[in-house]
C-alpha cells in the first residue's frame, strides 16, 4: 500500500523533557520481563513495549495519535540482537497505524534499545526529525513501495482476526546500512547477545504453551551441572559453548519445580550483562532475567526516579 500522509517539508521543532531524560538514563539494565508479565496478556504482541511505558509512569496500552510522552516525545522500543558473526541487527519497527500521521509520531523520539534474548534495556537515544535524516525519510513518499524499497512504508498484518495496515521503518535505516541514517549507536552496546530464532521458536513449540525459555545465569563455572535458581533441580550445560557464544540451551534434570516443568531452558553468560557486578541494580537485574520476581514484588522505575521541579521544556 502507498504512504497516505505527505512529508512535512520542514524540520520538527526540538522537544525535550528533563524527567524523561532522567528515566532513560536510569533504565539501563532494566529487565522488562517482570513488568510484561504483570501488565499484559501472555503472548500479546508488543508486551515489552507496554512494559516499558508502564515503567516510565504511563498507561501500558495506548493507540492514540498523540505522542506518548506529554504529546511531545514518542517512545519506541527497538529489539536488538547479534548474528553469529557478532554484527548488531534489528527488525523493522512499527511507527503507528495507517490512520495516524507517521511524521508527527516521528517528530521527536526516544528510541530505547532492548536485547532480544533477555529483554533487558541496553541503551537509548533521543532523536528529532530534522536535517538530512528527515529528507532521507521524506523520499519514501515518491518511491514505489514494491520495487524501490522505501525506508518508511506501509505493511498490512492481521491483528485479532482483522487486517491492520500500519507504517513501518526499515531495519536498514535503524542500523545505518546502505548509506542510511543510523539510529543504533555505531559502537558496541553492552548486554546484546546472539539470538537463534529457529531454536527459540522450536523450544517454545515443543513445550506446548508458547512461553519463552527460562534463563539461568552462568558465572564461569566449568562444571557441566549448575543449580537451578528457581527450584531444587540442576541444569546440564556445555560451559565451552556458553563461554564462546554467550549462551547455550540447557537440560533441566529432576526434580522439576512447577515453574520449570513446562518450559525450555537456556544458560546465559552473566559477565556480558550491561550492569557491572558492583552496580546497586545488579541483583534486581539478575532476579528479573531469571524470572524470580513474584508479581507482588514487581517495582516500577518511575517510582524510583525523582521528578524534577523543572522539566526544561522550553530550553
Amino acid at each position: 500500500m502507498p504512504i497516505r500522509h505527505p512529508p512535512p517539508g520542514r524540520d520538527a521543532p526540538a522537544r525535550r523533557c528533563a524527567y524523561l531524560e532522567a528515566l532513560a538514563e536510569a533504565a539501563l539494565g532494566l529487565p522488562l520481563g517482570p513488568a510484561a508479565r504483570l501488565v499484559t496478556r501472555r503472548r500479546s504482541r508488543g508486551r515489552h513495549g507496554n512494559a516499558l511505558q508502564w515503567h516510565l509512569g504511563l498507561e501500558p496500552h495506548d493507540g492514540d495519535a498523540v505522542l506518548d510522552w506529554e504529546d511531545r516525545i514518542e517512545l519506541k522500543l527497538v529489539s536488538v540482537w547479534r548474528r553469529r558473526s557478532g554484527r548488531l541487527v534489528c527488525d523493522k519497527l512499527k511507527v503507528c497505524d495507517l490512520s495516524i500521521d507517521p511524521w508527527r509520531k516521528l517528530s521527536n523520539v526516544l528510541f530505547v534499545f532492548v536485547d532480544r534474548l533477555t529483554r533487558v534495556v541496553v541503551g537509548h537515544r533521543f532523536w528529532r526529525l530534522a536535517g538530512a535524516a528527515r529528507e532521507e525519510l521524506a523520499r519514501s513518499w515518491s518511491l514505489d513501495p514494491h520495487f524501490e524499497h522505501p525506508l518508511l512504508f506501509v505493511e498490512t498484518r492481521e491483528h485479532e482476526g482483522r487486517q491492520a495496515p500500519a507504517y513501518y521503518l526499515a531495519a536498514r535505516w535503524l542500523l545505518g546500512t546502505e548509506g542510511c541514517a543510523r539510529i543504533l549507536p555505531a559502537d558496541a552496546l553492552p548486554g546484546v547477545y546472539r539470538f537463534d530464532a529457529r531454536w527459540w521458536s522450536e523450544a517454545r513449540r515443543v513445550h506446548g504453551r508458547g512461553d519463552p525459555p527460562l534463563i539461568t545465569l552462568w558465572r564461569g563455572e566449568q562444571d557441566h551441572k549448575i543449580p537451578c535458581p528457581r527450584c531444587d533441580g540442576r541444569l546440564h550445560l556445555e560451559p565451552a559453548v556458553v563461554g564462546r557464544d554467550g549462551w547455550a540451551p540447557a537440560l533441566h534434570a529432576m526434580p522439576l519445580g512447577p515453574q520449570c516443568a513446562l518450559r525450555a531452558h537456556l544458560v546465559l553468560d552473566a559477565a556480558r550483562l550491561p550492569l557491572p557486578v558492583d552496580d546497586p541494580g545488579r541483583l534486581e537485574l539478575e532476579e528479573g532475567i531469571e524470572d524470580r520476581v513474584p508479581a507482588e514484588q514487581v517495582w516500577r522505575l518511575a517510582d524510583r526516579v525523582p521528578e524534577p521541579d523543572d522539566h526544561l521544556h522550553e530550553r
